[in-house]
């Protein structure tokens, strides 16, 4: 791992591919954990794979499974299994997700980031009910406090900071080893890469599964024209309306053939988004 430190000490001049298609020469892969409530209240653990290319001056953080899902949606034959995937899913009504899951044509989480540290801007990628948005962050929101704890993450020796960040307090756990300003999701400016990340309520959290050497362009958006252009709290905000009117929504989008009954998943007392500042 020596080597990969010195690779980045003495590689930050390493030119880009392009202004918009970096070459990352470094990756992690990190296991995501969220929860959510089931239809009896139950609180259920949702575990996704995302990982972190990583490039001079910028970094890109997608799902892995989602990505293979737009891969196979934006390749001739690929499209055709998919559509025809996706119409036998209707006939299954409630059952039409996990339908779609088993056959590989369920992406996971469509978020991805780009973090620009040349312009001090994150651009965000997610969706709502299927439909595609698009929003940047000033990255100048996110503000650290060191901690005085020592931990080993996978072989390293990580110390701990804390920051309030878009409505939730995180801790988190960074590797001074591999002096790289940058981390999971929208995580990132601490003197080191950061391991390990968790809310102080334990809902979200993140945690490095491994680390390597690369050497390949950042992986790329597919139809980046049609995503809407918006701003991160108004998305939030139209996400959250979505899930407490899933039902209706779904039923209408389907012309009545899935029907879904009112549920726990879309009401109020429904866990919060991994941002809460959104309601302020």
């Amino acid at each position: 791992m020596k080597r990969i430190i010195l690779y980045f000490i003495l590689g930050l001049s390493l030119p880009l591919i392009a202004e918009d298609k970096p070459l990352a020469t470094l990756k992690a892969e990190y296991k995501a954990i969220s929860h959510e409530l089931n239809n009896e209240g139950d609180t259920l653990q949702n575990i996704n794979k995302f990982i972190l290319q990583i490039a001079p001056e910028k970094s890109y953080f997608y799902n892995t499974q989602t990505y293979y899902v737009d891969s196979m949606e934006n390749d001739p034959q690929g499209r055709i299994l998919y559509e025809e995937a996706l119409k036998a899913s209707i006939s299954k009504g409630k059952e039409m997700f996990k339908f779609l899951s088993q056959q590989g044509f369920m992406p996971e989480s469509r978020y991805r980031c780009l973090k620009d540290f040349n312009n001090n801007n994150m651009r965000i990628w997610d969706s709502n009910m299927g439909s595609k948005y698009r929003y940047d962050i000033d990255m100048a929101d996110l503000i650290w406090e060191l901690g005085d704890s020592i931990k080993t993450v996978v072989g390293y020796e990580c110390q701990n900071a804390y920051a309030d960040y878009h409505g939730r307090k995180w801790e988190v756990w960074f590797a001074p080893d591999i002096p790289i300003k940058d981390g999971p999701w929208q995580l990132f400016g601490l003197p080191g890469l950061i391991m390990e990340a968790t809310t102080d309520d334990g809902l979200y959290s993140f945690e490095i599964i491994g680390i390597q050497e690369c050497n390949e362009p950042f992986k790329p958006t597919f139809e980046d024209e049609r995503y809407f252009i918006t701003k991160r709290k108004s998305f939030l905000k139209q996400k959250d309306y979505s899930i407490k009117n899933r039902a209706a929504m779904v039923n209408a989008m389907t012309n009545g053939k899935v029907n879904l009954s009112n549920s726990i998943n879309s009401s109020e007392n429904n866990i919060d988004f991994i941002e809460t500042d959104y309601k302020e």
